[in-house]
This record gives structure tokens, C-alpha cells and sequence, in this order.
């Protein structure tokens, strides 16, 4: 495999380098050709000026590609026309199909690409550009990626000059498309592909439950309008200004077990409603996010490892057109590494899209570096790139600023957990007894009702008991209030033990000297075999200088048409039944 990239300010540019492709071709037998046209600047007539040059040195070339917001061409962005890159490949077969697509027609374009797929001999990649502004990209790839799951699939989204435009364009062969997809498919035994993501963005703050969505337009996030979590946050207004304040703090999702990133395109005044560039599940969790830098760097610093050690003989880039604009005139240091290891050609795009385990994922705010070769295993050779890839000299003059960026984040994130933390403290203590750690009455008469109404559903069985530990007074007030809390912990520890092997079973402290129980799914007979284990040990524990104590105990099961207050009556009752004929004993309300 050998590529040739060209930086085209006009299209006459590329008659100069179809010069230099066809000489190499002309001593040098190959079996496909492959050109991608990357383009920020050209228009339609300009675009097909090219497809047409192309075509006339190459009547059995392969042209794909897409309009972009910035080009990258031997590792620099090129933003002043178009860059053509030209894939000449020794013995892997190439095939290129446009899918134009109808809004509403996006699972039959799904499926079509699928059985291209499948029916490809030998395939090993298959790559998608597509228009994501004007189509449900989502649609498509869902139904794309039932397609065998040994095939590699990575591409774009089309992007205008500016990241927000919503005409763009792909290329498929002498044709163009503001409505569809471009599919190249890679197929050859002796091909091989290595397809790697960095994204560096980290989550911020609190995590937001997606209560509103329909299709890409974000209505609410924890029952709040979404664009007043900007606002709330972030201080991002909306108005005209919301998707250049905003570039830098993208939502943060979880898909099939990987961080994913969505850009908000723009926020409507009337309902502070988000357009997304790709929709997020409804129910789902996300996070403000925000770019750090140092995690940035470290993640490219890795990507460009890997790609590395791939020993690739090309390399493309597919960058999502924010880290352009965030990076802003040091951007060649995050792409520039790559043309230490090969040619390197790729475009700035609205979404990145790459397989990952058994689904097609599209990313935003993402780098996706594709690296080829033919041939079998190859050793990756010296580049000369250290651990440090993006050694940038300019960002060290910002490096108080970023610093301070980061640490606030950081401060933001470790305080939104320390109050996570206390919440959940505060809830623990509103329902759990001091003393013991048991539920308290407040949380036992919630569980119960709870449970009563489950019971009533689905015909459950159900016991409940009441324990009093008998002449409990006498203990507070012959060895003191601090022995008599001892005597308590003693006696929840032994019932805990024996109610926590009991599934579904729930016990906690009513009040005073008196604990109630409920168990599930046990017949009364069964429960009060269980139960006698709590009266029998405790009778044997011998409470330090109080000596040995007892305890009573009422149970009765549910019966149909109870309420909660008749329910506990029988239990209260036998419990009164126990205590006034001896103590130390179980009786029972049937």
C-alpha cells in the first residue's frame, strides 16, 4: 500500500498531483485505487471538477469523501480548499456505493449497508460518511451494525466551515449527496486495519437523569428545562451565543459501557430545549463535561503509541471539528505526531463513528485515528516521537490558566461528591435508630406498608412479630441507662443474625425495649421455627453483671382484607398474650 496526500487550493491543483500518482502507477502493478476528498472550502461544482480530473487519469477509480469543517493533511490543518488523498493498494479489493437517503427511509439504508457488508467477499473495514445533519444517523447505524461482527467499521459525519452548518455533503464516485452515505469497504486477505479513540473530555459534577428527549432535541434533564443547566452551571445563556460558549462543555453519556460525548448544537429561547448532534436515551445518566488539557494529551499521547506500534503505511484522522476549536492555533500539535509514523490524511467532522464490541458508536468532541498496511505482521520503527507527543512549547505560556481550569473542575467534582456523600449520610441517620443501627419506627412503618401493598398484588405470604425483652425497666433502673444500652445492643445483634438469613425478612427497632420483624414467604409455622432461635439464644447470653434476660414475643400472619393497623393489632396482641401469661415465650394470633 502506498498514499499520497495533496493540499488543493483550487481544483487545477490536482492535475499536478495526479501527475505524481500515475507515474508511481505506471512502474508498479496494484489492484485497486482509492482517492479521498476532504474539503472545507469547495463547493459542488468545484467538488465534481476533481471527481471528473480524477476519473479522467483513473476511469477505475474509487472516490469517496465528505465536506468538513478543516482538513488535515500530513499531520496540519489545511483550510484553504480541499485535500486529496490518493490509496494505491497492491492487492486489496475497493468498492465504493452511495446510499442517498429520505428522512424516514434511515433503517432501510441501515439494512442496505448490512447486506453490502455481509455479502462482501473477504471484507475486512468498512467505512460510513454520511450527511448526520440532514438524517437519523442513529437509524442507520443500529440497523448497520447487525452486519457480521469480524468487520471493522470507522468514518464521519459530513461538516460545513462552520461546525453548526447543516449543508454538507458526501462523495461517492462521480457523485455527490446532501442526503446520504458513502460506503468504501476494504476487502483482502492481505489487508489489515487498527482503528483506536482518544477523547480526554472528563465528566463534571453531578450526574443528570435524561427525563425529556425527543429524537435530537433535549427537553429536560432531572425535570429541568435542559438549557438551564447551562445556564444554572455554566452561566451559558440561551441565546445566539450558546453553541460557541458551550464547545468547551459538552454532555457526557454512557453507551454499551463507554464514555460517549454529545455536542449541543444550539438552545431555543422559548423552551430551553437542546438540539443535540446525536440523542441520548431517555432515563439514561450524563454529565456536564470539560476539556482537560493534561487528560488530553495524555489520551493522544497514547492513541499516537498504539497507532505507532500498529506500523501502519497509512494513517487517517477523523477529529471532531470542537477539537479544532478548542485547541484553537495549537492543533497541529495534537495531529502532527501522527505524520512522524506515515502519510497522514483525514477531515474535521460533526461525529466520529467507530465499532466498538458489537456496536457502531458515534462519537462527538473525539479523534479516531485509522491506521492500514498490506501485508502480514510489520515491527513498528523508530519515529523519534517520545512519551510526551505533544510537547507544546506555546501552551506552556497558558499552563496557569489551564491549571486553574482544571483545578477548579476538580475542586467542583470532589465537593459535588463529598455532598453526595453527606446526603446520603443524612438519609441514612433519618432512618436508622442511634443506638443499634436498626431501621427506626419511622422506616419500618414505610417498609411495611411497603410491603403490604406487594403482598396485596401478588397473594404473598407474610408474618410479623413483635420482640419486647422482659422487665427491661428493672435493668435501667438497677445497673443505669448505660447498662441497659448495652443489654439493647446485645439483643439486636442476636436478632439481626438470625432475621438477616431469612430472605427478604426486615427488622428494626420500634421503640423503647421493643423490636418489630416482618418475613416474607414463610408459612406462620415456618416463621415461628425461625424466631425461636432469637428467644432461645437470648435466654443463654448472660449480660454481664444484669446476668441472664428473656424476651416475649407476639406473631401473627396477614390475613386477607387486613389493613396495617389490624395487622400489627394481632401481633400487639399476642405479644400481650405472652408477656401477661409467663414471659419468655412466642404466642401467636392466628
Amino acid at each position: 500500500m502506498k498514499q499520497y496526500n495533496y493540499e488543493l487550493t483550487c481544483p487545477q491543483d490536482a492535475g499536478k498531483a495526479l501527475e505524481e500518482v500515475y507515474a508511481y502507477t505506471q512502474g508498479q502493478q496494484y489492484k485497486s485505487i482509492l482517492f479521498h476528498l476532504f474539503t472545507i472550502k469547495f463547493d459542488s461544482e468545484k467538488i465534481n471538477e476533481v471527481q471528473k480530473m480524477i476519473l479522467d487519469v483513473f476511469p477505475d477509480a474509487y472516490i469517496a469523501g465528505t465536506s468538513s469543517n478543516g482538513d488535515i493533511c500530513d499531520g496540519h490543518l489545511a483550510e484553504y480548499g480541499m485535500v486529496m488523498s490518493a490509496s494505491v493498494f497492491d492487492s486489496t479489493d475497493i468498492d465504493v456505493s452511495l446510499l442517498e437517503c429520505e428522512p424516514g427511509n434511515e433503517p432501510e439504508i441501515g439494512r442496505k449497508i448490512c447486506e453490502i457488508i455481509d455479502s462482501s467477499e473477504n471484507i475486512k473495514a468498512a467505512e460510513i460518511l454520511i450527511t448526520l445533519k440532514s438524517i437519523n444517523s442513529n437509524d442507520i447505524l443500529r440497523e448497520a451494525e447487525k452486519c457480521r461482527k469480524d468487520v471493522k467499521i470507522f468514518g464521519g459525519g459530513s461538516a460545513g466551515f462552520n461546525i453548526d452548518m447543516t449543508d454538507t455533503r458526501v462523495v461517492a464516485g462521480d457523485k455527490l449527496s446532501d442526503k446520504g452515505v458513502a460506503l468504501v469497504t476494504y476487502s483482502g486477505n492481505d489487508f489489515y486495519i487498527d482503528i483506536h479513540h482518544a477523547i480526554g473530555w472528563k465528566a463534571l459534577g453531578k450526574d443528570l437523569t435524561v427525563t425529556k428527549i425527543e429524537d435530537k432535541r433535549l427537553y429536560e434533564l432531572d425535570n429541568i428545562p435542559a438549557g438551564q443547566i447551562y445556564s444554572k452551571y455554566l452561566d451559558i445563556q440561551p441565546d445566539e451565543n450558546f453553541f460557541k460558549n458551550m464547545l468547551e462543555f459538552p454532555l457526557m453519556s454512557r453507551q454499551h459501557g463507554y464514555e460517549v460525548l454529545r455536542l449541543p448544537f444550539s438552545c431555543r429561547m422559548e423552551d430551553n430545549s437542546i438540539l443535540l448532534a446525536a440523542a441520548v436515551k431517555k432515563g439514561s445518566t450524563v454529565n456536564l463535561s470539560y476539556g482537560d488539557p493534561d487528560v488530553i494529551r495524555t489520551d493522544v499521547n497514547a492513541l499516537v503509541e498504539k497507532t505507532k506500534n500498529f506500523a501502519p503505511q497509512a494513517v487517517f484522522l477523523y477529529s471532531c471539528g470542537v477539537r479544532r476549536l478548542y485547541w484553537k492555533y495549537l492543533i497541529n500539535k495534537e495531529t502532527g505526531p501522527f505524520s512522524l509514523i506515515a502519510p497522514v490524511s483525514g477531515f474535521y467532522s460533526s461525529g466520529e463513528i467507530m465499532r466498538m464490541d458489537d456496536y457502531i458508536i458515534e462519537h462527538h468532541v473525539t479523534l479516531i485515528a485509522i491506521g492500514m498496511r498490506e501485508g502480514g505482521e510489520a515491527e513498528a520503527q523508530p519515529t523519534g516521537i517520545g512519551d510526551k507527543a505533544i510537547a507544546m512549547t506555546e501552551e506552556q505560556k497558558m499552563h496557569g490558566q489551564l491549571s486553574m481550569v482544571r483545578r477548579l473542575a476538580n475542586f467542583i467534582n470532589v465537593t459535588s461528591k463529598e455532598l453526595i456523600q453527606a446526603n446520603e449520610e443524612l438519609q441514612r441517620m433519618a432512618d436508622t435508630d442511634a443506638l443499634t443501627g436498626m431501621y427506626n419506627r419511622r422506616m419500618l412503618d414505610k417498609l411495611i406498608r411497603t410491603g403490604l401493598d406487594h403482598v396485596k398484588k401478588f397473594d404473598v405470604k407474610v408474618v410479623i412479630g413483635i420482640i419486647d425483652i422482659d422487665d427491661f425497666k428493672e435493668v435501667n433502673d438497677t445497673y443505669g441507662h448505660a447498662m441497659g444500652d448495652e443489654v439493647l445492643r446485645v439483643v439486636t445483634r442476636i436478632i439481626q443474625n438470625e432475621i438477616d438469613k431469612i430472605d427478604g425478612a426486615i427488622c428494626g427497632r420500634y421503640g423503647g425495649e421493643e423490636f418489630l420483624f416482618l418475613i416474607p414467604h414463610l408459612s406462620l409455622d415456618e416463621a415461628i421455627e425461625k424466631v425461636e432461635k432469637i428467644r432461645a439464644e437470648v435466654e443463654e447470653t448472660s449480660f454481664e453483671d444484669v446476668g441472664h434476660k428473656t424476651i416475649s414475643i407476639g406473631m401473627s400472619q396477614y390475613h386477607k382484607g387486613d389493613n396495617i393497623e389490624q395487622f400489627f393489632e394481632h401481633a400487639d396482641s399476642a405479644l400481650y398474650e405472652a408477656k401477661g401469661s409467663g414471659k419468655n415465650k412466642i404466642c401467636v394470633c392466628k
